[in-house]
């Protein structure tokens, strides 16, 4: 049966070769379209999503009574991530961090080589509670010092020229302080929202800080804490939310804590509110790409409806003998399916071609990278887009009468007119 629909399939694309062509092309096209915006979204998605225990994460949030609204930050007390480890029952683990976003890049100098490159402090529990990978050092202890430094494997090959035997070398950090290398962690992924070259100890920024880290009203860092396993957030938050009015006399800040994973998608607060953020931008253009795959599907149904009459004698012939309109209908869509998968095929090769300058646009590092996920989603969508592209041309042409098709008596109804209008018009909408 297979090989019979592609036979028939093949026949019939070499008896409307420009029909067939004009149907690749915007397949294809659309496609492709979708295709490149399935990766952006997917990869969109995929961001913070790493760390072994994600279900567990939280960044602490703040939200700011003032006169004019409620104003959310994630700049915390440098005291807090300590506070709420010790105080708080629900927390296994905290720890504080400076954000790399607004620190300027740092001076790094190894003999005579200087270097700039983006860092953060960070505290003992970073590399215990995050998913980040430590291929030299130990991880619970390359932060325990003072005096030590953490490098990814890209600052460390340019620092010293290779990532081997490099524990204990000295670095000097901003031309007044020295500092020696305790590990070595692979480099971020591009899935982290946050992007660091290395890591010195939050203890040093206190010392930077000076008095004024102790204050409860002074924010700046970032405070993440890793909550025990099975804790109801809504009661953890319950309990949180006055923390800091109590440690701090006239503050206005009441403390939530929000998933480490939704930082990066849902960025957005309005008076206190979570009002969305990039996430918009992926709703957005997953209704795009929708759009353009629902196009395709109508000009290949008008191409399909309108090359209707240069086949009703085959279709009358077949139902003369024998065939049903089930039969004709499989018949019909398989052919539409040969001509997707064939489309796909195209599309995979166009999105290849286009992939770089795509990153470029988007600033991304996408890649094809086929696991079963991103295979299955391809084929779902191509499975999809075959069956809504093929559903109204194997309805009409089955439909048709095999005596009244023989005779010639044929005319197009009002109906079908009224039906190519139509689906011209929903095109023109979208």
């Amino acid at each position: 049966m297979f090989r019979h629909t592609l036979l028939l399939a093949y026949r019939n694309f070499l008896r409307f070769k420009s029909t067939f062509f004009i149907n690749l092309i915007g397949l294809s096209t659309g496609l492709t379209c979708a295709l490149l915006i399935y990766l952006w979204v997917n990869d969109e998605l995929q961001v913070d999503r790493f760390h072994e225990k994600d279900s567990q994460l939280f960044q602490v949030m703040l939200n700011h009574q003032n006169t004019s609204g409620i104003e959310t930050a994630h700049a915390t007390p440098a005291l807090l991530a300590e506070a709420l480890a010790a105080e708080m029952p629900e927390v296994e683990q905290a720890v504080a961090t400076t954000s790399g976003i607004q620190m300027p890049l740092f001076r790094l100098t190894v003999g005579d080589k200087i270097f700039k490159a983006a860092g953060q402090f960070a505290g003992t529990n970073f590399f215990k509670m995050f998913s980040y990978e430590v291929i030299q050092g130990n991880k619970t202890k390359v932060l325990a010092d003072k005096n030590s430094i953490v490098l990814s494997e890209e600052l460390a090959r340019r620092l010293f020229g290779t990532t081997e035997n490099i524990i204990g070398k000295p670095v000097r950090f901003q031309q007044n302080k020295q500092f020696q290398v305790s590990g070595i962690f692979k480099n971020i992924p591009p899935h982290s929202s946050d992007q660091f070259d290395f890591l010195v100890s939050f203890e040093i920024f206190k010392d930077l800080m000076g008095p004024a880290h102790l204050d409860w009203g002074n924010t700046g860092p970032r405070t993440f804490v890793l909550l025990k396993k099975d804790t109801d957030i809504n009661r953890v938050n319950a309990k949180i939310a006055g923390f800091i009015k109590a440690k701090a006399e006239g503050s206005n800040a009441d403390v939530f804590l929000r998933p480490y994973s939704a930082k990066y998608l849902y960025d957005k607060y309005e008076n206190g509110v979570q009002a969305g953020g990039r996430i918009e931008y992926v709703k957005l253009f997953s209704i795009i790409a929708v759009f353009v795959l629902v196009i395709a599907c109508i000009n290949f149904m008008n191409l399909s409806t309108a090359k209707a009459s240069r086949r009703l004698k085959e279709v009358g012939i077949k139902k003369a003998l024998g065939a049903n309109r089930k039969t004709l209908m499989a018949q019909y869509l398989g052919e539409s399916m040969v001509m997707t998968v064939l489309a796909l095929l195209v599309a995979g090769v166009l999105v290849v071609l286009l992939l770089p300058q795509f990153n470029q646009i988007t600033g991304k590092q996408l890649s094809l990278n086929l696991d079963a996920r991103i295979i299955l989603s391809v084929l779902g969508i191509t499975l999809l887009t075959g069956l809504i592209a093929g559903s109204y041309p194997a309805i009409y042409l089955s439909g048709f009468n095999a005596i009244t098709v023989l005779k010639g008596k044929l005319n197009s109804s009002v109906g079908e007119v009224w039906a190519r209008k139509g689906l011209v018009v929903f095109q023109f909408m979208l």
